[in-house]
């Protein structure tokens, strides 16, 4: 799967500019502020319907009330489709617009059109960071193709806004405990799915690192902690979310650490006890095993946006990226002119 052509209207810093692309390797160049991310943020749009750094009303352009990425894809059985996703405000209200071959399209039937794999340099603070930047990470891996658990998500965080609201009634007596037992099936049913799905990705990228050639990468495991809710632990909780006006337990608890396996404590954990290179590593096999994740279960090679990744890697993982970005189409962004000599075979799109 590849992007041939782009345009970008009232998107961001781009009012209407169209951008043609190579099949592998694409270079975007230009100084700081110049819109290199901007348009990674355009592609990953494209993907996914929404940005994977701000809210839709920052993604139009400063006085519009319409923005609309526009572009040819060529999937693998060599077909060529036009996908549209258009961002409409009206009142201060924003709607999303989704086309494929000029055909409206529902969010959950689009899903899928286009796959891209995002590295960027907050990426680190998936290992440094809170548990919610964790569970980001793993709801962006399905959201973008994953129509069953996108609604899952939806319906169990609906729920869980229901649930907590009738706990603080039920506390004044303004409630009744019986009142909460259609959502908490609604909570245990997709709280189900959701942990089907994260666990799938977890088993897969840890057969991954195991399997990769690089020994550093053999060492990494995630250790993953769900946090399972069922009708028991309903029950178990009840007085204790009564007290406290919140659902302790489910997926919205979840967390994973990324291990090393080489150290001999029995706390492994990165990020207490990695060095800022080895934390960068691990966090560069997450992605490359989101890669491996996407091909094997769709049979279709995702894109892949890397927002000035050379500048946190070493010349050894300098060499791995650029060995494995040239079996897809792939976009870095750079300011430095280095990375032309590290991509001698780029296609360059100056800004």
């Amino acid at each position: 799967m590849y992007i041939t052509k782009i345009l970008l209207e009232n998107f961001r810093s781009y009012q209407k500019q169209l951008f043609e692309f190579d099949p592998k390797i694409n270079l975007i160049y230009g100084e700081n502020g110049t819109g290199k991310t901007n348009l990674l943020e355009a592609l990953y749009f494209l993907s996914a319907g929404k940005s994977f750094r701000t809210s839709a009303r920052q993604l139009m352009e400063w006085n519009s009330n319409f923005t609309s990425v526009r572009a040819k894809i060529i999937n693998s059985k060599n077909e060529e489709n036009e996908a549209d996703v258009q961002l409409i405000c009206v009142d201060s209200k924003i709607s999303r617009k989704f086309y494929l071959n000029k055909v409206v399209k529902t969010r959950n039937k689009y899903l899928g059109t286009l796959r891209a794999v995002i590295f960027h340099p907050e990426d680190i603070r998936l290992v440094t960071g809170s548990p919610g930047r964790r569970r980001d990470f793993l709801d962006e891996i399905f959201s973008q193709s994953e129509w069953r658990y996108s609604t899952a998500i939806s319906q169990y965080k609906r729920a869980l806004k229901h649930r907590n609201e009738l706990l603080d009634q039920i506390r004044t007596g303004k409630n009744h405990k019986n009142e909460l037992f259609y959502w908490d099936q609604a909570l245990i049913k997709n709280d189900d799915i959701i942990h089907q799905y994260r666990k799938s990705f977890i088993v897969s990228a840890n057969n991954f690192f195991t399997a990769h050639p690089d020994s550093e990468i053999q060492t990494i495991f995630l250790n993953y902690h769900p946090s399972l809710l069922t009708q028991n632990k309903i029950d178990q909780n009840y007085e204790r979310d009564l007290a406290c006006g919140y659902t302790g337990a489910g997926n919205h608890r979840d967390d994973f650490t990324f291990d090393n396996l080489i150290f001999p404590q029995e706390d492994k954990n990165l990020e207490f006890w990695g060095s800022r290179g080895q934390q960068r590593l691990a966090v560069l096999a997450l992605r490359l095993a989101q890669i491996d994740f996407y091909e094997n279960r769709h049979q279709e090679a995702p894109i892949l946006l890397l927002d000035d990744i050379f500048s946190e890697l070493d010349l050894h993982h300098q060499t791995l990226v650029s060995k494995i970005c040239h079996k897809y189409q792939t976009f870095f962004t750079s300011a430095s002119q280095e990375t032309k000599s590290i991509l001698p075979s780029a296609k360059v799109i100056k800004l």
